[in-house]
């Protein structure tokens, strides 16, 4: 009788036994199986942004337009990446010359950047166990900046100078909140993070000034007839290119750059961009860390996107114009600014990783450790098993703003009413031709400021 009853108390205690097996094992599954396909998403869309990529610095703009409708199509662009697709469709419409259209597309990336940053803030931690590529994707703080530099070229573009001084204050404004900025997200994921593992701490943006806003304000300034307001803008850009010149080899003096504060000396502003933005790659880290309670260790993988500029060829630029020659002044090293601010963010970055990486880890040992106690082969298999989970779904956030070009160059001219045919020439450090690009303008009697624009991306 007591032999009867112990058995049958055996056999439901196996049977709870392996219940527990199997639910620990399901949701293993579903949650492994739910972030691969996360991940597999992801690698669809950095190879998407490649094309663009691709495309884009070749020229064809119809091609990237073509792109961006197939992305839309096949969904590779999901909600999540709405402020990608938006940066992407405005640089395209705007060296298609749809300047209309472009603006419509920066300002709802504008306004998405801002939204996802606040949600950012005050989420915290919330999603930290989820791969950072199913995350809403909140545009880097540099993009934020650059993508009101394009928005006011389309005002002048457009003929709307108010409006196109207006980004360039909210430029200048935001490059001056960027330690803030970074400092805040910083300090909210510290406040909501209890484990204490981690170091929440941001470093130093050490440039706060743009020289592209303060260089086109100047002008704009100039030429709508505030002088006051076009002398603080050129002291400003004096400030801007000594931050710069601390971080890189190349230095525009500021007396080269004098005629733009003389308005009734130049009616053509010729802006050309070289380079391409910072590349983003993903650089893995592999650890065996040893448990907490001093028995055994677990495997952690963390993966972390560095940041990397993209090698020019173009060395100076000049713009031929009815047989002379205009050397263009190097105004901005976008891409270098790029990279600078990204350093700030990156200890932000590296943190947020490594944390999510060792929870990750810490769940698939704990599983492994109550499945062992029950089958301690089967506690071996979900070990192995975690291993491969975290090789498979651990991916670094490469999304970026393919389309955003490397440095920017400008200059001022005053030409005669008529047509003029114009060849703004790419050239390497030897002074090779690398690549012309052949365009017309229109001056007219009246003509009080006209815009010259070209890109060579190579």
């Amino acid at each position: 009788m007591n032999i009867a009853k112990f058995n049958g108390d055996s056999f439901t205690s196996l049977m709870a036994s392996k219940l527990r097996l199997h639910n620990f094992l399901y949701h293993s599954i579903c949650l492994a199986a739910l972030l691969l396909l996360s991940g597999c998403h992801a690698y669809i869309l950095d190879d998407a942004q490649q094309d663009l990529r691709s495309s884009f610095t070749a020229g064809d703009y119809e091609r990237s337009t073509q792109l961006l409708e197939k992305f839309k199509s096949d969904d590779v662009y999901k909600g999540k990446d709405a402020v990608l697709k938006n940066l992407e469709s405005g640089m395209v419409h705007h060296f298609a010359g749809n300047y209309d259209s472009s603006n419509v597309f920066f300002d709802k990336s504008e306004k998405q950047i801002d939204d996802a940053y606040t949600k950012s803030i005050s989420r915290g931690l919330a999603s930290l166990l989820v791969n950072d590529n199913t995350l809403v994707y909140d545009g880097e703080p540099y993009e934020d900046v650059y993508l009101n530099a394009f928005k006011s070229l389309n005002y002048v573009q457009l003929g709307d100078w108010e409006a196109a001084l207006v980004e360039t204050r909210r430029m200048a404004f935001k490059m001056e909140q960027l330690d803030i900025r970074i400092k805040g997200l910083a300090e909210a994921f510290a406040q909501k993070d209890t484990t204490g593992k981690v170091d929440w701490s941001s470093g130093e943006v050490n440039i706060q000034n743009s020289a592209f806003s303060h260089y086109l304000a100047a002008v704009l300034y100039a030429k709508t007839g505030k002088p006051d307001d076009a002398r603080i803008e050129f002291e400003k850009l004096g400030t801007a290119l000594q931050e710069q010149s601390r971080l890189t080899e190349r230095e525009t003096s500021l007396k080269e750059l004098e005629r733009i504060r003389e308005p009734q000396n130049y009616n053509v502003l010729i802006s050309a961009f070289s380079g391409q933005a910072p590349i983003k790659q993903q650089e893995d880290f592999r650890l065996w860390l040893d448990a907490e309670d001093g028995e055994g260790s677990f495997y952690v993988k963390f993966s972390i996107p560095t940041i990397h500029l993209y090698p020019s060829r173009v060395y100076s630029i000049r713009a031929k114009i009815d047989e002379t020659y205009i050397p263009l002044h190097l105004i901005e090293e976008m891409d270098v600014v790029s990279k600078e601010v990204y350093k700030a963010k990156k200890p932000v970055i590296y943190a947020r990783s490594l944390l999510r990486a060792t929870v990750k880890a810490t769940g698939s040992t704990l599983i492994a450790s109550s499945v062992r106690k029950e089958n301690k082969g089967l506690g071996l298999l979900v070990d192995i098993l975690g291993i491969i989970g975290q090789e498979a779904t651990e991916k670094a956030d490469l999304r970026g703003w393919q389309t955003m070009p490397g440095k920017a160059w400008m200059n001022v001219i005053e030409l005669p009413p008529g047509n003029h045919p114009i060849e703004i020439q790419y050239l390497s450090r030897t002074g090779r031709v690398l690549f012309t690009e052949h365009q017309s303008i229109t001056v007219e009697e009246n003509t009080a400021l006209e815009l010259v624009e070209s890109i060579y991306s190579q």
